[in-house]
């Protein structure tokens, strides 16, 4: 496990993990442009039961997120290239401690009274730190933080927290036994050191590495869907088409799922499969296969598969492959079983290896082939959250509240929302469910695609849905 240096300068650094060094210079590959690819932003509109002004609303939510800071230390990191690195506080005592936290306040958390969340996304730049917005015209609280610090389950806990923090009225002082080296020590370890992956390798270690590396290869010979523009057109603004099913569709959809023992999200991908074929301009194409994340936090080590360790990434990619002359039940029932056993303990001590390898390959690549370069990748991922509500509670009561009393909470959240800014081909589909209603949410740019192309795509997941499993979704107006 690499440890934390210290600088001259009386900062404290350390070497990004192999996963995050990926998804560090997946971030920053449209520097050019001053903004940031598979950026996330986590929304959760919110509704407090006393009469607060908003200037108290961000006074809150700042106090609030300057306690989780102190719980997540790794929401100050500063990416330098490939190294973390976390700022000299140290020096001055307490009180300047405490001016540096709340400079560090000031930065990361806003109030914005005209902007929208469309509007946020639409110029979502490159980020060194991460920032929490306050938007009191509709409500929300927008979290945005980059892959390389956190993964979509993680905004969610760290909401969770922070709307706790909120409810109980944080101050947001600096705790009396307070440490940089107590700082460090809760700053959560790489994916490869939580799941114990060992520091050196062996051939049983490279073997595995390689079958899971296998799954890159194929995903870049996965159809694609046609986009506006060719080859050389630079991307413009992320946007995002979301539909929601009312909780009544979605509680007929997981029973016929349940009925039929297969996963809400296996019968997702196949429909999303379907839609896929529909729309290619490939030809001759027999499958589709993707890039899925998914989580590796229940699969690591003691504590890191906890809340406590909500601030870094831990996921991993699987490939599912859907074949296109197989029936909807064999699709699911192979997908199914799939999202239930991607995961062995092979895997969980190749990792190191396998990210080694992959961040190697990106950051010092070897010389391209002579002739025209590839095809950019146009094709639809899919990334499902699952139900959110067992990461973000809904409700928050305060200090001497109880969740049994006749009292209305402190904060409830009322609606939620995720994805990821993109500037490439590529369309992004995340699913989830909160209060009870399935969403689905595609995340696009807007030099490919237009909002019909979007809205296409969920239009087929949904017409598959009713068809194969003999419902009818209603989406909520």
């Amino acid at each position: 496990m690499m440890e934390w240096k210290e600088s001259p300068d009386s900062t404290w650094r350390k070497e990004l993990g192999g996963a995050e060094k990926i998804y560090r210079f997946t971030s920053t590959i449209f520097r050019a442009t001053g903004h940031e690819h598979w950026g996330l932003y986590t929304v959760c509109q919110i509704k407090f039961s006393a009469d607060l002004t908003s200037e108290e609303v961000i006074v809150a939510l700042r106090n609030g997120w300057k306690a989780l800071r102190f719980e997540f230390p790794a929401l100050t990191l500063i990416p330098d290239g490939y190294e973390a690195v976390y700022p000299g506080i140290s020096e001055g005592g307490i009180s300047s401690v405490q001016d540096a936290i709340d400079d560090w306040a000031q930065k990361t958390c806003r109030a914005d009274p005209l902007l929208t969340v469309e509007e946020i996304l639409a110029n979502y730049k490159l980020h060194n730190l991460p920032e929490l917005i306050w938007l009191p015209a509709t409500s929300q609280v927008v979290l945005l933080i980059s892959h390389w610090r956190c993964d979509g389950l993680g905004t969610c806990m760290l909401l969770n927290r922070l709307f706790q923090l909120v409810s109980a009225k944080a101050s947001g002082i600096v705790p009396e036994d307070w440490t940089v080296e107590k700082d460090l020590a809760k700053i959560s370890p790489s994916i490869e050191d939580a799941a114990g992956a060992p520091m050196t390798s062996n051939p049983e270690i490279e073997e595995t590495a390689r079958e899971m590396s296998k799954f890159r290869e194929k995903t870049l010979k996965t159809i694609g869907v046609p986009y506006n523009g060719d080859r050389t057109t630079l991307p413009s603004q992320t946007a995002v088409q979301v539909t929601t099913f009312t909780a009544e569709s979605t509680k007929t959809l997981v029973e016929a799922c349940r009925a039929r023992k297969i996963t809400v999200a296996a019968a997702i991908h196949a429909a999303l499969a379907t839609a896929a074929f529909e729309l290619t301009s490939t030809k001759d194409v027999d499958e589709y296969v993707t890039v899925m994340a998914v989580s590796f936090r229940p699969y690591l080590q003691k504590p890191y598969n906890t809340e406590s360790h909500a601030c870094r990434t831990y996921v991993t990619g699987i490939a599912p492959e859907v074949s296109k002359n197989a029936s909807f039940e064999e699709q699911t029932t192979a997908l199914t079983n799939l999202f239930k056993n991607w995961h062995t303990d092979k895997m969980s001590r190749a990792l190191r290896e396998l990210y080694r390898g992959a961040s190697q390959a990106l950051l010092s690549p070897p010389p391209r082939p002579a002739g025209p370069p590839p095809n950019p990748p146009s094709g639809i991922t899919h990334s499902n959250l699952g139900v959110v509500d067992q990461f973000i509670k809904g409700k928050y009561y305060g200090g001497d509240q109880d969740s049994t009393s006749d009292a209305p909470p402190f904060i409830e959240v009322t609606d939620f929302r995720f994805g990821v800014s993109v500037l490439t081909r590529q369309m992004m589909l995340y699913p989830w469910t909160f209060r009870g209603q399935l969403n689905l949410s595609i995340n696009y740019n807007k030099a490919y695609y237009d909002s019909d192309a979007a809205d296409k795509v969920l239009l087929g997941i949904q017409q598959k849905l009713e068809e194969e499993l003999n419902l009818v979704l209603e989406a909520c107006n």
